[in-house]
């Protein structure tokens, strides 16, 4: 990345500063140059910000950069254009800041905007939006905002911290700089995978150990031990199974043949005790059968007894229909005497009938004089109604344009209204999309602060933890240095017991003894001593752990705590709002947003609407002129139509000037005279009818007369008849015949119980002999002592039976359990062999060696190896060949990771030390060196990352001038490979040495800086 031109406004000391970098043209170095404070840094402050929305030592707020000296209508802004691989971009930044409103008065807060641009040929927009821009950028060159700090842009007291950072931050920017997060990936997943085989084992294992407890087996031998004991008691088994069946076989056959003789026994005396049964009913049946002989006989007169009574109703119904005829008869006498008189009354009315004639012929007279009448009055309606619906017409026209009216005074209101919100409409954009960002970055600030309790939580417990740990720690450590003291006294005794006079003492040499060492009563053994100690090293090493814990966990707090101020001081009174108000707040500028935008789209469709409505006014005017004009011609119609009508009306009486009335007239006269002409036609009907029926019931009152004789002549000889039968058939009286009357079903009833009871006798003849033949030599046993004998039997065997049952299913179950166990030996023995494999290699990528040194750490020290030849290239030059930079496998505590320490070679004493104990101005070339030599293997490595540009600020001032023209002629080398060289300083000999320098000049109005070239 190389700068080409930064313009500065409202930012910094500076009100508006245009800083052109091409007029360096093709001088590689330049000063900034100028006094404490008046902004040299902030030119870095403002490149950062551009890129990335932060300021270079990222501890000046990027919201809080805003001058003092702008007027409030001057807005802060940064605009960088920098080149990267021949290719130029413009990126411009404004944070967010207060404001004057674009219309009406009074302040507002200007959201963050960003916006990135490629400049080539022309000018094509990237990128807008903070994050997106920051994103984008990233990917242009290849660095992260804090990468960007350690490798080009140096701030004060920033590029040391790579040489005095202790190995976990070192690892840490390392790891950022170079992406080795893929080997810290393996690590873990060898790690992983090396814990998913163990647990695997464990499990495996404890699934054989549960096995073997259900089988109460201790080992897959004892199990197939167990198999092979348990099929030799089944085959026993199933021998005395087989003695047992046969045995069942025995008793059940004497059972079922005992079972058998006794029914047969039994058969008999029940084929005995039947017979006897049916003979006791001989005489009963026999009276049946006599009844059943009489009833017979009975049944041949029935014939004739119906006949008899046949007859005699015959003869009743004759005498009943001569009383009828005589009576029809009489009837029809006084039937014929009132039809006559009727008769002779109608023929009197003739005269009323022709008058009714004569009035009804003048009526129908009227018809045509009523109908001229009626089209009359029809046509008179309906120019009426014509009338009339041209009054509604003319109504309706007149509503309709008073409805027009206030349609347009709406539709007007409503574009005017469409206009207004069009003109504002690109403002309630921007409140509306500033106030979605503030939405969700308060919504991400909820979400952390979420987070970062979670977090403290675990970092309190740790550090709880850790408190409990060190304090064991120390009381242990107290206990073993007592111990020692009293082990150490104890053998001083020992050596002084065995000190003669004039002898000299083995630790100091003297002859003289004046206080010997006393014997302690009781004295702890090297091997309690090395106990201790090794509960001390325990110890230390579990503090240390949990120490590296609380580190990372305070690292991880601090990183959210950061997150969180940054949202903070971006939402400032925002951050405090609660949430569902903003949400509220955006809601409703989303709808006055959205309202306007659809009252806008629909502004020519407002337009368009008003235009028809004014041309649909003026059109129904023009209608409602018409209709005025009709509605006269109308009228005139109307009034001379009314008067011909009362002409015609004067001409017809009133009681029949409407067809209606003229036909209810005519219809009452007709029906009069129908009246009068039915009166007569019926009186001549009815005595013509009652003429007939006169005759009609003399004839029947004779026939009736003589039927009467023939059927009273025919009872009498069918009643001689049936008496005779009946004497003849046996039956003294009527009465004996009734007894033995009995009707069919009766009969069958009798007759088939008489032939049922003939076969059962029969039958139970025959059955008693089969018994006796079937008995025969046969003689009744205990059956229930031998079904006793049978289920004892039968016990045995099913006893037996479920001992076998059992056997097989154990010897199935425990064969199951073997086979299982025999397929977890397999899977055990081989996880057992990968985590041979997997978990050496997770030990070897974890650290698990002397040096504590991890894949990633073996990775890193490599590129550090690199980073430090580099760096001692250029160490060597500053220091005159004294100090060499080296990586050292010493660790600073033994359970802390190796591999990644820095120590300084030191070639006047020729020995190698810390670089903390380096004086400043040593520490100064030391870091320069490091982060030099850091840039050329990131370049080296990164291959599409382009270092055109390193900005070092500040650090000269603790040099000497020899050291001075070393570390010039460091920077003058990096211009050799092109690279852009910035140094912030304001030692004076810098500015002699340098010949190009931006000078920073402090005015009444902040600052202003420009360029000097000599």
């Amino acid at each position: 990345m190389r700068p080409l031109k930064l313009f500065i406004s409202a930012f910094g000391p500076y009100v508006k500063e245009e800083i052109d970098f091409t007029e360096l043209k093709d001088k590689s170095i330049f000063l900034i140059h100028g006094p404490t404070g008046s902004g040299k840094t902030t030119i870095l402050d403002a490149m950062c910000f551009a890129l990335y929305g932060d300021t270079s030592g990222n501890e000046r707020n990027s919201k809080n950069m805003r001058s003092h000296h702008a007027q409030i209508d001057q807005i802060t802004e940064v605009t960088f254009d920098f080149e990267i691989k021949g290719y130029r971009y413009r990126v411009n930044r404004k944070p967010e800041q207060i404001r004057l409103k674009k219309s009406g008065k009074g302040t507002t807060i200007q959201n963050p905007e960003a916006t990135l641009w490629k400049l080539n040929e022309e000018e094509v927009l990237l990128q807008t939006g903070w994050k997106n821009v920051t994103d984008t950028v990233e990917n242009l060159i290849g660095f992260k905002s804090s990468q960007f700090r350690q490798v080009i842009m140096l701030p004060q007291g920033e590029f040391r911290k790579l040489l005095l950072a202790d190995s976990v931050e070192r690892q840490d920017i390392l790891e950022k700089l170079f992406s080795t997060e893929i080997y810290r990936r393996i690590e873990e997943i060898l790690k992983k995978s090396a814990k998913e085989i163990k647990e695997t084992i464990k499990d495996l294992e404890k699934q054989k150990q549960w096995l073997l407890k259900k089988a109460e087996c201790e080992t897959i031998k004892d199990l197939e031990e167990e198999i092979k004991i348990s099929q030799e008691k089944l085959i026993n088994m199933q021998e005395i199974l087989k003695e047992k069946a046969e045995k069942v076989k025995y008793v059940q056959e004497a059972f079922i043949k005992g079972k058998e003789g006794n029914e047969k026994l039994k058969e008999k005396e029940l084929a005995q005790k039947e017979l006897e049964i049916l003979k006791d009913k001989i005489l009963y049946i026999q009276q049946k059968r006599e009844m059943l002989n009489k009833a017979v006989q009975a049944a041949t007169l029935e014939e004739t007894e119906k006949s008899t009574r046949l007859r005699s109703k015959d003869q009743k119904k004759c005498k009943k229909d001569l009383e009828e005829a005589d009576k029809k008869l009489n009837e029809a006498i006084e039937n014929y005497k009132e039809s006559e008189i009727k008769l002779e009354e109608e023929n009197e009315k003739e005269e009323d009938r022709e008058k009714l004639k004569k009035q009804l012929l003048l009526i129908e007279s009227y018809y045509d004089k009523v109908n001229a009448l009626e089209n009359s009055k029809k046509k008179l309606e309906q120019l009426k109604i014509e009338l009339h619906k041209e009054e509604l017409e003319k109504e309706k026209v007149i509503r309709k344009l008073k409805k027009l009216e206030a349609l347009l005074e709406k539709q007007s209101i409503i574009t005017e209204e469409a206009k207004e919100y069009s003109l504002k409409l690109a403002g309630f954009k921007v409140e509306y999309e500033g106030l979605q960002k503030t939405y969700n970055k308060r919504k991400e600030l909820d979400k952390l602060n979420n987070i970062y309790e979670e977090i403290k939580k675990k970092y309190d417990y740790s550090l709880e933890e850790y408190k409990k740990a060190e304090k064991l720690y120390s009381k242990i450590k107290k206990e073993f240095f007592a111990l020692q003291e009293v082990y150490q006294r104890g053998q001083a005794a020992i050596l002084a017991s065995n000190l003669d006079e004039n002898m000299p003492c083995p630790v100091c040499g003297s002859l003289d003894h004046p206080s010997l060492a006393k014997k302690e009563d009781w004295m702890p053994t090297e091997e309690e001593i090395k106990e201790k100690q090794l509960s001390v090293e325990k110890l230390e090493k579990q503090k240390d752990k949990m120490k590296d814990v609380v580190n990372k966990k305070e690292l991880e707090k601090e990183k959210v705590e950061n997150r969180i101020k940054t949202i903070q001081e971006e939402l400032g009174e925002n951050a405090y709002i609660k949430i569902q108000i903003l949400k509220d707040k955006l809601q409703d500028k989303q709808k006055i947003f959205e309202e306007a935008l659809e009252k806008s789209k629909k502004l020519e469709f407002y337009q368009v609407q008003l235009e028809k409505l004014k041309e649909e006014e003026k059109e129904n005017k023009e209608i409602l002129e018409r209709i005025e004009e009709a509605l006269k011609n109308k009228i005139e119609a109307y009034q001379k139509h009314e008067g011909a009508l009362k002409e015609q009306e004067e001409a017809i009486p009133e009681n029949i000037r409407n067809i209606e009335l003229l036909k209810i007239a005519q219809k009452q006269a007709k029906e009069q005279l129908d009246k009068l002409i039915k009166s007569f036609e019926k009186a001549k009907d009815d005595f013509d009818k009652a003429t007939k029926e006169l005759t009609v019931a003399k004839t029947s009152k004779e026939n009736a007369k003589k039927a009467l004789e023939e059927a009273y002549t025919k009872y009498i000889q069918e009643r001689n008849a049936f008496i005779k039968k009946l004497s003849e058939a046996g039956f003294l009286s009527y009465t004996d015949y009734e007894k033995a009357k009995k009707d069919e079903n009766l009969r069958k009833q009798l007759e088939q119980e008489i032939k049922e009871f003939e076969g059962n006798l029969h039958a139970a003849k025959d059955r008693l002999n089969r018994a006796k033949k079937a008995s025969e030599g046969i003689v009744m046993v205990d059956i229930v002592k031998l079904e006793k004998t049978l289920k004892n039997v039968e016990k045995e065997k099913v006893e037996a039976l479920k001992i076998e049952n059992t056997l097989l299913e154990k010897i199935k179950y425990n064969k199951s359990l073997l086979k299982d166990l025999v397929k977890l030996d397999n899977l055990i023995d081989e996880k057992e062999k990968e985590y041979s494999v997997v978990g050496k290699l997770s030990e070897v990528s974890n650290g698990v060696n002397p040096y504590g040194l991890t894949f990633q750490r073996f990775v890193l020290s490599t590129l550090l190896d690199d980073i430090t030849i580099a760096a001692t290239e250029r160490l060597k030059l500053m220091s005159k060949g004294r100090y060499h930079l080296r990586r050292t496998m010493d660790r600073a505590r033994k359970n802390a990771a190796g591999g990644l320490e820095l120590e300084v070679f030191d070639t006047y004493t020729g020995m190698q030390r810390p670089v903390s104990t380096l004086s400043g101005g040593e520490t100064f070339l030391a870091s320069l060196s490091l982060a030099l030599g850091l840039s050329d293997v990131v370049q080296a490595y990164s291959g599409g990352i382009s270092l055109d540009t390193i900005f070092v600020d500040e650090g000269f001032g603790t040099l000497d001038p020899e050291a001075l023209d070393f570390a010039m002629k460091t920077l003058i080398d990096l211009q050799k490979g092109g690279r852009l060289v910035g140094i912030i300083s304001h030692v004076p000999e810098l500015k002699e040495r340098i010949d190009a320098r931006l000078e920073v000049i402090q005015v009444e109005k902040g600052s202003v800086a420009k360029f000097k070239i000599s």
